[in-house]
C-alpha cells in the first residue's frame, strides 16, 4: 500500500500528537479516548482505553498501521495484530526530553517523514534552548508539588516518572523529591512540605471551578502556595505529554515559576 494510502490508529495520546505534528493528522482513521489534541481526533473512532482496547474492534476498522505506546494496549491484543499482517510500531515511552527525540524520530521513520521529525526536533530543541537563557535570569529556585486531579474525587501528588519530570528543565524543584509515582494527597503531608508553587494539569484545575475550588483542597490554604496564591496551569495533555509541544511547555512553566523574568520586562 502506497504511503498516502496509508490507514493509521493511534493508542497513546502523544503518539497521535506526533502523528499529526509531522503532517499526517489526516491518515488517522481512529485513536484511543486520551487522544483529544488536535481537536479533530476527537470526531474520529475510538478504539477505547487500555485493557478495553480489542485487536477485534482494531481490525474491523481495516488498519494499515498500529502506532501503540509500550503497556498501554495488552501485549495478547498486539500478538492478535502482529499475526493479522498489519504494521506495527510500538513505542516505549521515558518522560525525558532525551526519548521524546527518539520516539518523534521512530515514528517519522516509521511514516516516511524524516524530514519533517528532524525539523520538530529541531525546534523543541531551539525552544529548550530559549527556556535555558531564560533561566539565566531568574533568581528563584521554586519548591514545586505536582497535583494530578479529576474534580475532587481522586487528588494525587504526582512524584518522578510522572510528569513532574518537566520540573527538571524549567528552573525548579520537586516539593516530594522521595515520591515515585502518584499518591494519593495527605492533608499533613501537604503541610509539611509546604510548596511555594503548585502546579495542575489544566483540566483538573477547571474541575475543581478554578483557584477557589483549589484553595479549598485540605491543607492548600495553610501552604505558601495557597497563602500566595501560587497555583498554576497548563494544557493538560501539553504538560503531560512530553510530546511534539514539550519545548513549548517548557517555555510557559519557566514564565509561570518565576515571575521576575515578567516584571524585569
Amino acid at each position: 500500500m502506497m504511503a498516502q494510502d496509508e490507514r493509521i490508529i493511534t493508542a497513546g495520546s502523544a503518539l497521535s500528537e506526533t502523528v499529526c505534528a509531522l503532517g499526517d493528522c489526516h491518515k488517522i482513521i481512529a485513536t484511543d479516548k486520551t487522544s483529544f489534541f488536535p481537536v479533530e481526533l476527537q470526531q474520529l473512532p475510538m478504539i477505547g482505553y487500555r485493557n478495553g482496547i480489542s485487536a477485534e474492534g482494531i481490525l474491523s476498522l481495516k488498519p494499515t498501521l498500529v502506532i501503540a505506546e509500550k503497556d498501554y494496549v495488552e501485549q495478547a491484543v498486539l500478538d492478535q495484530l502482529s499475526a493479522s499482517g498489519v504494521r506495527l510500531v510500538i513505542v516505549d515511552r521515558k518522560l525525558n526530553f532525551n526519548d521524546t527525540k527518539k520516539f518523534i524520530a521512530q515514528i517519522a521513520s516509521a511514516l516516511g517523514r524524516e524530514a519533517e521529525g528532524k525539523n520538530l526536533i529541531a525546534k523543541n530543541e531551539a525552544q529548550l534552548a530559549e527556556a535555558k537563557t531564560m533561566l539565566q535570569r531568574v533568581t528563584s529556585s521554586p519548591r514545586v508539588l505536582c497535583v494530578y486531579n479529576r474534580g475532587t474525587a481522586t487528588i494525587s501528588m504526582a512524584g518522578s516518572e510522572t510528569f513532574a519530570e518537566i520540573l527538571n528543565y524549567a528552573g525548579a524543584s520537586s516539593a516530594v523529591p522521595q515520591a515515585t509515582g502518584y499518591k494519593p494527597l495527605n492533608t499533613e503531608a501537604l503541610i509539611a512540605v509546604n510548596p511555594d508553587y503548585l502546579l495542575m494539569v489544566s483540566t483538573g484545575y477547571e474541575s475543581l471551578g478554578g483557584m477557589d475550588g483549589v484553595l479549598k483542597i485540605p491543607g492548600v490554604a495553610q501552604t505558601t502556595a495557597g497563602k500566595k496564591k501560587q497555583v498554576v496551569a497548563i494544557e493538560s495533555l501539553k504538560l503531560t505529554n512530553f510530546g511534539p509541544r514539550f519545548g513549548e511547555a517548557v517555555k510557559e512553566l519557566v514564565v509561570l515559576l518565576h515571575p521576575e523574568l515578567s516584571a524585569g520586562k
